[in-house]
Order: C-alpha cells, then sequence, then structure tokens
C-alpha cells in the first residue's frame, strides 16, 4: 500500500536534489541577490520521506489497534452482560416450570398458572437470546443448529399471550390472525420470535387506549414470501421519525413520546430490520402521523433457498399505504 505513493515522492525529491547540489554556491547565490529572495527550505531526502511514510504507516497501525481493542472490550462486556442474565434466568425458568406445572400441588387459581407459563416463555426466550450471544461472539449469521420447521401459529400465540395482559391493562385490543393452511416455516425460532416480541412492544406503547394491534400472517401467492404484518392505529411517525428509529447507533431515545409514558431505548425497529436481514428477510414499514403504523416482515419459505440481505435498513414505504393494506383497513379507518 506505500510502495505506490513512496514511488510518487521519489522522482519529484531526485529533481530537487539535482537542482541544488552545492549549499554553499546557492547561499552565495543568496548573498549577491541582497537576500531579496527568500531562503529555500532544506530538501527532504529519500531517507527522510521512507522515515516519514513508516511513522504514518505505525500511527495507524497503533490507530486500529486500538480501535480493535475498544471493540474487542465492549465485546466481552456484552458476553458478561448476558452471561449474568443468563444465571438468574436459569433460577426464574426452573420455579416458574414447577408453578406453572403444579409440580407441589395446586396453584389455586387457575390464572396464576396461566401468568406462570406466560413468565416461563418469557425467561426462555430470554435466556435463548442471551445463549446466542454467548455462542456467536462476533459472528451474527445464521448457522444450521439455529434453524428448525416452525409452526407459526404457535410463535405468534406466544406472542399474543405475552403482551395480552399488557394491551388488556392499556385498553388495546390485540388480536392475530394466520392464513388457513399457513406452511409450515424454515427459519431460526429465536430470531423471528424476537422481531415479533420488537414489533409487537412498539406498537402498543405507541398505541393509545381505545386502540388496536393486530398481528398477521398470511404468503404471497405471487412471489412465495411468507408475509408477517404487524399493524397499529396509534399515534403514527412522520418520516424523519421513521427513518431516525431505524439507525442502529444513534442516542438512545425512544422515536416518538408514549401515550402511557413508557421509557425505553428506542432501538426496536433497528433491532427487528438487523434480524430479519440475517434471516435472509426485509422490513418493510409504513407510517402516518394520527393513522398508525404498519410493519411487514418478508421471509421465503425456506432459509436455506432464500437469498442472502445485503446490511441496510428497512424498506420504508409511503405512510398511504396503511390505509390500502386490504386487512388491515378497519383498524386503520380514519373517523
Amino acid at each position: 500500500m506505500l510502495k505506490p505513493l513512496y514511488g510518487f515522492i521519489k522522482p519529484v525529491q531526485s529533481v530537487a536534489l539535482r537542482n541544488i547540489t552545492d549549499d554553499n554556491a546557492r547561499k552565495r547565490h543568496h548573498a549577491n541577490l541582497g537576500g531579496r529572495v527568500a531562503e529555500p527550505k532544506e530538501p527532504q531526502t529519500v531517507e527522510q520521506a521512507r522515515a516519514a511514510l513508516k511513522n504514518a504507516e505505525a500511527a495507524l497501525e497503533r490507530a486500529l489497534g486500538n480501535e480493535q481493542k475498544v471493540v474487542a472490550q465492549e465485546r466481552q462486556r456484552l458476553g458478561e452482560l448476558a452471561h449474568e442474565i443468563n444465571t438468574p434466568l436459569n433460577a426464574m425458568i426452573g420455579y416458574t416450570h414447577i408453578m406453572a406445572e403444579e409440580l407441589l400441588g395446586p396453584a389455586g387459581n387457575s390464572q396464576y398458572q396461566d401468568y406462570a407459563k406466560i413468565v416461563y416463555r418469557a425467561a426462555m426466550h430470554l435466556q435463548s437470546v442471551c445463549e446466542g450471544i454467548l455462542s456467536s461472539g462476533a459472528d451474527s449469521a445464521v448457522s444450521e443448529d439455529d434453524l428448525a420447521d416452525v409452526d407459526v401459529s404457535r410463535v405468534i400465540d406466544g406472542v399474543i399471550k405475552l403482551f395480552s395482559g399488557m394491551a388488556e391493562e392499556r385498553g388495546i385490543t390485540l388480536s392475530a390472525e394466520i392464513q388457513k393452511d399457513f406452511p409450515i416455516l424454515n427459519t431460526d425460532p429465536r430470531r423471528l420470535n424476537q422481531i415479533l416480541i420488537n414489533l409487537v412492544s412498539n406498537a402498543i406503547k405507541f398505541t393509545p387506549s381505545g386502540g388496536s394491534v393486530a398481528v398477521q400472517a398470511e404468503t404471497d401467492a405471487e412471489s412465495g414470501a411468507m408475509i408477517f404484518v404487524v399493524a397499529d392505529n396509534g399515534q403514527g411517525m412522520a418520516p424523519e421519525t421513521l427513518r431516525a428509529a431505524l439507525e442502529p447507533v444513534r442516542k438512545v431515545q425512544p422515536p416518538g413520546q408514549s401515550p402511557h409514558g413508557d421509557k425505553g431505548t428506542g432501538m426496536g425497529l433497528a433491532v427487528a430490520s438487523r434480524l430479519a436481514q440475517e434471516i435472509k428477510g426485509d422490513l418493510l414499514l409504513a407510517s402516518e402521523q394520527g393513522v398508525g403504523t404498519l410493519a411487514a416482515i418478508e421471509l421465503p419459505i425456506s432459509f436455506q433457498t432464500g437469498r442472502k440481505k445485503k446490511a441496510g435498513n428497512a424498506v420504508i414505504l409511503d405512510g398511504k399505504s396503511i390505509l390500502d393494506f386490504a386487512p388491515h383497513r378497519s383498524i386503520h379507518k380514519k373517523d
């Protein structure tokens, strides 16, 4: 890399050295002119140029080394955090399993048992996320061990149950609709579950009381893609806010003010977009202020036959397209 740069410098220096070979003659000429000509700078030798380039190369290597050290430290801290979270999760999973299955006797009110099952599933999901961080390190690629045949109805049912209590408490209607005979999907269930959790969580946070959040799974007859939709009739976002919400590296602030006073990192959409790309999918978004937001994930029926996606942001659609999305016209209808 340095050779071409040095090759450019060398001829220039050679000309300078040929033109000025006698330092005393140069000084005498300068004296004869009465000091009217400025004293030229000492010419830089080839050795000095080579040394300067080596110093620059060494400085660049040091800078890269420092950057790699910072990245390694951040990765180490992330791994430690995942480990620390994973340890108490094992206890939570064990105790909630005992309560959910009533292994020590009846729990009394059956609703307690339902709650224990929800907590158990949530803890299991969080544990899978932590294990994914600990096992993958810097590699975020999907491995063969990550793939499984996924019953989409069970995944969506689990997500609905996870958020049903929050939605009910806030006066939000949470519903799901799965196309009849929806095929078994071959993908990473952990990433798919994480995508839907982020999208449904976002929708509930930014939908006021009396609003609706709908989750739907359907197939595209033309492309064969598996489509998952999370739509709400909440406050919606302006185009610039939507673009900012997709930025993976930014100030940790939510994309808007939650009507329920929720505080969070505002990273849900960016995380969903990255995870969708990792399982060869696309995240499509449309939002309009005062109308709502629609998020759609398009996935191949099989991870093996899908095309690898380039890293980048989600596809942002015209906000008006929300009103044209037939299955959700009822919840996006303006008064």
